[in-house]
């Protein structure tokens, strides 16, 4: 391999690439990143066999090849070189030269062949969404899916897509995000899909979306894998599996108490409270009364904390209490500035909706109250 490329584009595809390398060590190889030349393109993949990237930039390539090197070193030392001209040139099957203007180093290999085989989109499953779409619903749910792994289902996205519509569902045994989107146009889609998709790798879709207007998404060839190819980029990564919770069972059809209040209002009194709630379990009472949410939060080595936010108010008074981190999780997402609550009763869920999306819900769950 020899070839020519420009340093900050080199150092953005390594920062990117990187963060697919694997912590775990299973295989020593999978420390490494692949380089390979790709129809004039340099393309740098790398995998923790769970979630996969091939990254493409643009190359003078003068001899084709493949190889493969240590993340750590050459992200660390790409990032510290001057904007300009990169040489890289391979030398036998043990070194890579890395040249800039005023330094010159060499790298340890490893051949390409060690390097675990990616695999590819089967074109017959594959078909293309609105880029905007699939980013924006994942940036509004992505907060409600697990993070621990002891129930592997609940760490992943519910992604249902048909030619008319895509359904999202998150959540964490104790919240639960749903999104629906109808399509303007219908997508051309040979058949229905439900995917379990790990949260992690729909928020590494959103952090290498580019200003396309389209995203290609499919399975690979034995169905355990989905491919989403970007620009110059494509992930590929493990489906879960296993039963999703039944979502539309969580869902409430009716309420006795309804309340419209200001969003910045509530979270300016939230996080207040959240002062005294860090120390108490992260509990926060809400007290619904007429037009008014009385908001308390009690922690015996602190104090305790008293705040009133006014709001619109239907239905009956009720007290009910609620992880604070919760609340804020999803008044960080909304984008109107008003929201709704409706509520049944102290220990039945909750249900939270954005006034400027209705296809957006969110259903926290309440804290028992404890006197």
């Amino acid at each position: 391999m020899k070839l020519s490329l420009l340093q900050e584009n080199l150092n953005t595809a390594l920062s990117n690439v990187s963060r697919f390398v694997s912590s775990k060590n299973q295989l020593p190889i999978l420390n490494n990143i692949l380089l390979s030349t790709d129809n004039g393109r340099l393309k740098l993949s790398a995998t923790n066999l769970e979630l996969s990237i091939n990254y493409w930039i643009g190359a003078k390539i003068e001899e084709e090849g493949s190889l493969t090197i240590s993340s750590k070193e050459i992200v660390e030392f790409v990032s510290y070189l001057s904007s300009g001209k990169l040489e890289l040139d391979q030398k036998g099957d043990s070194f890579l030269s890395l040249k800039s203007d005023k330094a010159e180093s060499t790298f340890a290999i490893s051949p390409s062949s060690d390097y675990p085989e990616f695999s590819k989109l089967d074109p017959e499953t594959s078909f293309e969404l609105d880029l905007n779409v699939l980013t924006q619903a994942i940036s509004q749910i992505a907060f409600s899916a697990a993070i621990d792994d002891s129930r592997p289902v609940l760490t992943s996205i519910l992604c249902n897509f048909s030619s008319e519509k895509l359904i999202i569902v998150a959540t964490d045994g104790f919240r639960l995000s749903f999104k629906e989107i109808v399509f303007e146009n219908p997508i051309n889609l040979k058949q229905d899909y439900t995917f379990l998709i790990p949260a992690k790798s729909l928020l590494e879709v959103t952090k290498l979306a580019k200003n396309t207007p389209k995203i290609k998404i499919g399975l690979t060839s034995d169905q355990h894998q989905v491919v989403f190819v970007l620009e110059d980029v494509e992930i590929v990564s493990r489906l879960i599996e296993g039963e999703y919770p039944p979502y539309q069972r969580i869902i409430p059809e009716s309420f006795t108490t309804k309340i419209f209040i200001n969003k910045d209002e509530f979270l300016q009194s939230v996080k207040i409270a959240s002062v005294f709630a860090k120390e108490s379990a992260n509990v926060v009472r809400v007290n619904v009364k007429n037009n008014l949410l009385e908001l308390t939060a009690n922690a015996p080595q602190i104090g305790q904390n008293k705040i009133e936010v006014e709001a619109k108010t239907e239905g009956n008074s009720l007290e009910i209490a609620f992880n604070y981190k919760f609340l804020i999780d999803f008044l960080s997402v909304c984008k109107s500035q008003e929201i709704t609550i409706q509520l049944n009763e102290s220990l039945t869920p909750a249900l939270f909706s954005d006034q400027s999306d209705p296809s957006f819900s969110h259903i926290i769950m309440p804290v028992r109250l404890q006197d």
